[in-house]
């Protein structure tokens, strides 16, 4: 009998190691999984995957944003191949998505937005945030997409990129187009996508102008460029529409002081040069160029009034078009 409690009292501690290390080779192999999938949008649950916070991702992905940082300029081929798949996406052709990215090192994942509780997409690249500069894409699934978002100049017009997410959870049915280097990220403005054709960037909102989708582009000014305004509104090089009216009366309601640009000078911040809104001049395509005072995108509370404006002109979008 001593015996046999003898060798008992081996076995069972035996078997707890082999549990325990099984249990630590599993949890190894499903961190390295998850490691290896760029793409992988949350941890997962008890009940399935937890909700992402779009904010915080947007903030990861940017923090290291700045002059200098590394930046390829993309080809018209490798251009073409990241519009093609954000189309694919927004006509829910997930597999055709895929089979344009892949090729130029983009990937489509799902996620569920924790700020809204809606489906989002997210196309971006499938590797290091920073291994070339050429942004991401986030598509609103739980409505048909009828507006975008746009913000070229992330970390450079501080918190845009806040101001971007803000908005994009604030009315439905929308595309976040996010660029993904500094303005001065690449020699000869190489990586500043308001005005270069041949980026990411600005290929993604010609694809998404030609379907017809209205936009607002977010950017941000120093006080002292234009002392006694808060924000500017114009339409860039198209005319000034119901959208801008409704723009600038948004922001005024709220308490800013606003330059509208079809009725007076605006410190050269009026957006005629910007090529994505010569783009949608071009197409007679509703699209909005909003400069905002730094107050005014880095105070959340200021930065939620005028994402709520914002929103409101999206909103006004859901029908017919009006430039």
């Amino acid at each position: 009998m001593k015996r046999a409690g003898s060798r008992r009292a081996v076995v069972l501690p035996m078997a707890a190691l082999l549990v325990l290390a099984a249990l630590a080779v599993g949890l190894t192999v499903a961190a390295r999984g998850s490691a290896g999938r760029p793409g992988a949008a949350a941890t997962a649950g008890p009940t399935g995957p937890l909700p992402v916070d779009l904010a915080a991702r947007v903030d990861a992905y940017t923090a290291g944003f700045a002059a200098g940082t590394p930046y390829t300029v993309p080809d018209a081929v490798q251009r073409r191949a990241v519009a093609d798949g954000v189309v694919a996406a927004l006509d829910g052709r997930p597999e055709q998505a895929g089979q344009a990215l892949a090729p130029v090192g983009y990937r489509l994942s799902e996620f569920t937005e924790a700020g809204s509780g809606r489906r989002v997409a997210e196309i971006a690249e499938d590797g290091p945030a920073d291994r070339r500069g050429w942004g991401r894409v986030y598509l609103d699934l739980s409505a048909k997409d009828y507006w975008s978002v746009q913000v070229p100049h992330p970390v450079s017009d501080s918190r845009t990129e806040m101001l971007g997410v803000d908005l994009f959870r604030a009315a439905p049915g929308g595309v976040l187009v996010l660029a993904g280097a500094h303005r001065r990220a690449g020699a000869d403005g190489s990586s500043d996508p308001a005005h270069r054709s041949d980026t990411v960037f600005a290929a993604v909102i010609e694809a998404l102008t030609a379907r017809g989708l209205p936009g607002i582009q977010v950017h941000g000014f120093d006080e002292g460029s234009l002392p006694g305004q808060d924000t500017v509104v114009s339409s860039g090089a198209g005319q000034a529409g119901p959208a801008a009216e409704l723009t600038a009366a948004g922001l005024g309601r709220a308490g800013f002081a606003v330059c509208r640009a079809w009725q007076e000078k605006c410190g050269q911040l009026e957006g005629t040069t910007n090529v994505e809104g010569r783009f949608a001049a071009g197409l007679a395509v509703p699209w909005l160029h909003v400069e905002l005072a730094n107050a005014l995108r880095t105070e959340p509370a200021r930065r939620a009034a005028v994402a709520a404006a914002l929103a409101a002109t999206a909103v006004s979008w859901r029908g017919p078009a009006t430039p």
